[in-house]
């Protein structure tokens, strides 16, 4: 895998030194609360189990399987969600957890249908920011990094569902790509 890598934009370094920032953010504004963290499926697992297991306080878990990409580099019209979270949030401390904020479709969808459920407080975390292409007004309230408009693969973000094993965040050489669209 590593042999179709253009560039590794985040090196694995960086992204441990940002989960210990992030994970002193959120005991200092989650401890003693009834904390529930709600996981956008699949790109956000890997980013979800380094995370959590950071926290020193229990956390309930569950995830929703939301889908926007497909097997392009673009985002493909709105998103879908295919499976919904079943614990309950009513009243509870809600963070939503994802791998990327791109265009903010799948925030945006996601935290509209949570709110349904009348958590006490909804708020997003991304290991990724990817303002240029935001469409949606989708700030999330935890980011670990900015990065411009490259289409970028590994720890847990894909191509075509794979690279996601890959331990840093990179950017494909051209030809790892089927044609689909502009590669960003």
């Amino acid at each position: 895998m590593e042999k179709d890598v253009a560039r590794v934009i985040i090196n694995e370094k960086q992204i441990r030194d940002k989960l210990l920032e992030l994970s002193k953010t959120l005991i200092r504004d989650y401890q003693d609360k009834d904390w529930t963290v709600i996981a956008i499926l699949n790109g956000s697992l890997i980013f979800l189990a380094d995370l959590i297991r950071l926290i020193p306080f229990p956390v309930r878990l569950d995830t929703i399987d939301a889908a926007t990409y497909g097997e392009s580099t673009l985002p493909q019209g709105e998103t879908k969600v295919i499976r919904q979270f079943k614990i309950d949030i009513e009243g509870k401390h809600v963070l939503v957890i994802d791998d990327i904020a791109d265009t903010g479709s799948t925030l945006k969808r996601v935290l509209e249908d949570i709110r349904k459920y009348h958590p006490r407080t909804l708020k997003s975390c991304v290991l990724l920011n990817r303002i240029g292409r935001r469409r949606y007004d989708i700030r999330p309230e935890y980011c670990c990094f900015d990065i411009g408009d490259d289409y970028v693969v590994g720890y847990g973000l894909d191509y075509n569902n794979k690279y996601r094993n890959l331990p840093f965040i990179a950017v494909l050489k051209d030809e790892c790509y089927r044609g689909d669209g502009v590669v960003r």
